[in-house]
């Protein structure tokens, strides 16, 4: 009796599984377009935040005119440079999925992973809204709800990156990951591996343009509110240091599937001796 509750019941969240893959249809690289292009725009409205937070600076703190010139002007060319390092690699990324075909025999560990990814997403995004009510009781000091706000941020960011990672998982075709019938144990460990690198490179787009988003945030922050303004810049310059992660993202991809290749290559080594062989 157990076994065949146990069996229905994973049969029916395989079934809502193959219902979510067929929605997902495409949509999964849609998304990651869409914060893409999100990322990019963000860069020229930080680069005019930048000039109101020149102004903002000359006038709060009496700031020298040339200072405040000197900080718009570094800022726009830190903009521009980022921007362009980004509009450049982000095309390369679905490029590098589109020239990597792999195979594996089994969706099944992902679908685990999947289910796993999933829950763990709508529990972030549950915690996140819990800490919103919390960052919005008026009997909390102002360091305590600046601190909640912060966590239902980071709970907003884990809710996207889970459920990215979810819709990846149930759709591995769209990282050119081709589900066969029969493979080796090498190709099956190489599929495996392969399939959360180039899931990676899938989500570049979306780290990115959720990182710029919350950078104009924290400026939009900056302009009203004067409290630790240095820790304030700094996040907001790793936030907009994710513009290099494509190139990072891309180069450490390549250094990866050079060594795929190389055991690749090891693992023929039989066959081909066995070929050798039947020849002579």
């Amino acid at each position: 009796m157990e076994k065949e509750q146990f069996s229905k019941k994973k049969g029916c969240i395989d079934c809502l599984f193959d219902f979510l893959s067929r929605k997902i249809d495409g949509k999964v690289t849609a998304t990651d377009t869409f914060f893409a292009k999100a990322g990019l725009f963000g860069f020229w409205v930080i680069a005019g935040l930048s000039v109101l937070l020149g102004v903002v600076l000359v006038r709060r703190y009496a700031m020298p005119a040339v200072s405040g010139v000197m900080f718009a002007s570094i800022s726009l060319l830190w903009c521009v440079f980022l921007h362009y390092v980004a509009a450049t690699m982000l095309p390369s990324l679905n490029r590098l999925i589109a020239n990597a075909p792999t195979r594996m025999s089994s969706e099944s560990v992902l679908r685990v992973v999947a289910l796993f990814v999933g829950l763990s997403g709508i529990g972030a995004l549950l915690y996140g809204i819990y800490s919103a009510f919390v960052a919005f009781n008026p009997a909390l000091m102002g360091s305590m709800a600046i601190q909640s706000s912060n966590i239902s941020f980071i709970c907003l960011f884990l809710f996207v990156f889970c459920e990215f990672w979810f819709f990846l998982l149930l759709r591995p075709a769209d990282l050119n990951v081709q589900i066969v019938e029969k493979t080796s144990v090498g190709e099956e460990f190489i599929g495996l591996t392969s399939f959360f690198a180039k899931g990676c490179l899938k989500l570049t787009p979306v780290v990115f343009g959720i990182s710029i988003v919350f950078a104009i945030l924290q400026m939009i922050v900056m302009l009203f509110d004067s409290n630790d303004l240095f820790g304030q810049m700094q996040t907001v310059i790793y936030l907009c240091l994710s513009a290099l992660l494509p190139l990072l993202i891309y180069i450490a991809f390549l250094s990866y599937y050079f060594t795929l290749d190389v055991l690749t290559a090891i693992l023929k080594i039989p066959e081909k001796l066995a070929e050798i062989v039947e020849k002579k």
